[in-house]
């Protein structure tokens, strides 16, 4: 399967508006690729256009419980099963931010970040938590500028969150930190575990800067 041409067609079907086929392509390219960014990001705008009118794609997949497949493979601790079985219930229920939320969460614990961040960006204009989990991946990845946007999409959904707020000044002295002193020492001092932590909310209970 020639990956690339299935992601450029889907990309030119949602363009179309074919949101249904754009899932189709980017279903199989997963099957193939699971951690694949491009076709997590793709097949998470698909789904969230298709909002949860009937398709073919929902019909080829049938009507089994693919939520309770991923709460079983989450008990027997496989995660690629788990994320597999979440992205079918995202597209068995196409425009809800929260099972789109499950499935980047699963991609993330299974490994695939590049996959999750895709799958968050996907959502971000929808969800002010996949907002931020995209902030605090792509900060992890290096890419700063990705990552500022994130968190200021997730202002404009709530310009009072506090995480988000004390994420982006974060991240933002980080960059200035490193524009200033970037090959003294080759190193970039950016925190990526801290922004995960974060992005988690297991560090709410420390006081905004």
């Amino acid at each position: 399967m020639n990956l690339k041409k299935h992601l450029d067609r889907a990309a030119q079907a949602l363009e179309r508006d074919q949101a249904d086929f754009a899932a189709e392509l980017c279903d199989q390219v997963m099957d193939f690729a699971p951690g694949d960014r491009r076709a997590a990001e793709l097949l998470t705008q698909a789904a969230m256009a298709l909002g949860g009118g009937k398709s073919g794609l929902l019909r080829k997949l049938g009507a089994s419980p693919a939520g309770l497949a991923a709460r079983f493979s989450k008990i027997t601790r496989n995660p690629d099963a788990e994320a597999r079985s979440l992205r079918r219930a995202f597209l068995k229920d196409p425009g809800n931010p929260a099972t789109g939320l499950a499935w980047a969460d699963a991609l993330e614990r299974a490994g695939y970040a590049g996959a999750a961040l895709g799958a968050f960006a996907g959502l971000a204009k929808a969800n002010v938590e996949a907002a931020k989990r995209a902030g605090s991946l792509a900060a992890a990845q290096g890419e700063v500028d990705a990552a500022l946007a994130f968190y200021q999409q997730a202002l404009e959904h709530n310009p009072r969150d506090t995480e988000a707020m004390r994420a982006r000044k974060n991240l933002a002295a980080e960059q200035a930190l490193q524009n200033r002193q970037y090959g003294e020492d080759g190193q970039s001092g950016l925190d990526s575990e801290a922004f995960l932590r974060a992005s988690r909310g297991e560090d709410e209970g420390q006081a905004p800067n």
